[in-house]
């Protein structure tokens, strides 16, 4: 009874962190989002990166017309909980650091107009990329909260430019939302924190034409509705060497990277369940037994007038008395062990009441009713045979 305390504790923490886990706002709204890479045809060096990027616009303009598509927007870089890019960067105005390697550094999204719409991840202040932005204007950037407290934490970013070592300087015109790049769960603890967006259609002619693959993420009006399908015919109607795949939805991404979580909860589910059952046909068994030495007993209790309901309670509350002390070591067996499941834990500590009282009450419940068959059979007894029985 004790080991089976401590097992369904342990299951049920780490339960009750994955469903806290799955109620915590990403930054970002996952439903119906595909995520997919698509592929031009081969370019030569010799074209322009005019022509690359009206490529990439005819072709999310394609994808864009499939029926059941509400966005669609390209991406490279950073894709959140899924992969990374980071970029180096220095504040105009400030003194500018010695070396790439001494650069503060962010996490950087090249992105389309549509991106936000998509994500729909919040903008805080001023506005993100439009139709507008294009090579031969201002370069813009989106920064994200985080950013903003960082670097600019008594001033106003919007307005202020960033320098880059490879990239040509952007004017920061809006401030979003901080989305989770590393995890649910402790995302704080990620090496980088502040967050870049950049039109990837301003991207330096000097690297357009060697951008002939990039990322893709688009939102549905309805689970399903523009599937993969769709999408892979619309890109080859409109060449027949340009290709969409990959494809994996935002929340199959969400819930890869709570895979380790899953598989620690199942297997103390696993050992918790069969802990149980095994809690369970041992007591019934003890009780078989006892109800069966004290025979001779009963049949004296019930010749002498007991009522049948006495000898239940009779049973049942040795019973009882077995199951409360086990599950009495149980507790505090498991107020000390679950302290070691601190580091997989969220949103509940180790000491849960909720998940404590809950197992407790469950494992007695179950407990006494295992024992209600041997219970009903003593009950069951003929008083003359039980006299009779050695």
């Amino acid at each position: 009874m004790a080991l089976a305390v401590v097992l369904l504790i342990g299951a049920g923490l780490a339960i009750r962190s994955l469903v806290e886990l799955w109620k915590v706002d990403p930054g970002f709204n996952a439903d119906n989002v595909l995520t997919f890479e698509i592929s031009l045809p081969s370019t030569t060096s010799t074209e322009t990166a005019d022509r690359v990027r009206a490529d990439f616009a005819r072709a999310t303009g394609a994808i864009a017309a499939v029926p059941g598509v509400k966005a669609v927007s390209l991406t490279s870089g950073g894709e959140p909980l899924a992969g990374e890019d980071e970029i180096p960067f220095w504040i105009e105005g400030r003194p500018k650091p010695a070396g790439v390697s001494e650069m503060p550094q962010a996490l950087w999204y090249m992105v389309g107009p549509d991106y936000m719409e998509v994500m729909q991840t919040p903008l805080l202040r001023g506005r993100f990329f439009s139709d507008a932005d294009t090579a031969h204007t201002q370069k813009v950037a989106v920064i994200d909260e985080e950013f903003a407290r960082t670097y600019f934490p008594n001033e106003d970013p919007i307005g202020k430019q960033l320098n880059f070592y490879f990239l040509d300087p952007v004017k920061i015109v809006g401030i979003a939302r901080h989305v989770k790049q590393w995890s649910l769960d402790k995302d704080a603890t990620g090496p980088v924190q502040a967050q870049l967006y950049t039109s990837i259609l301003q991207l330096p002619d000097r690297w357009m034409p060697l951008w002939t693959r990039t990322g893709a993420i688009l939102r549905t009006q309805t689970p399903n509705y523009a599937n993969a399908a769709a999408i892979e015919k619309a890109a080859q109607e409109m060449n027949s060497e340009q290709l969409a795949y990959n494809f994996e939805s935002m929340e199959g991404i969400i819930s890869d990277s709570l895979a380790p979580r899953r598989f620690a909860m199942a297997l103390l589910a696993v050992f918790a369940a069969l802990a149980l059952v095994l809690a369970c046909i041992g007591i019934y068994g003890v009780m078989s037994y006892v109800a069966g030495q004290r025979t001779h007993e009963i049949g004296i209790r019930l010749a002498l007038g007991a009522q049948r309901r006495d000898v239940m309670g009779l049973v049942l509350g040795q019973a009882a008395r077995m199951t409360l002390v086990g599950v009495g070591i149980g507790l505090v067996v498991a107020a000390g062990l679950t302290r070691l499941m601190k580091t997989i834990l969220f949103g509940v500590t180790a000491t849960d009441p909720i998940t404590f009282v809950g197992v407790a009450l469950l494992l007695t419940a179950v407990a006494l009713a295992a024992c209600y068959i041997p219970a009903r059979r003593a009950i069951r007894i003929d008083p003359l045979i039980a006299l009779r029985y050695e």
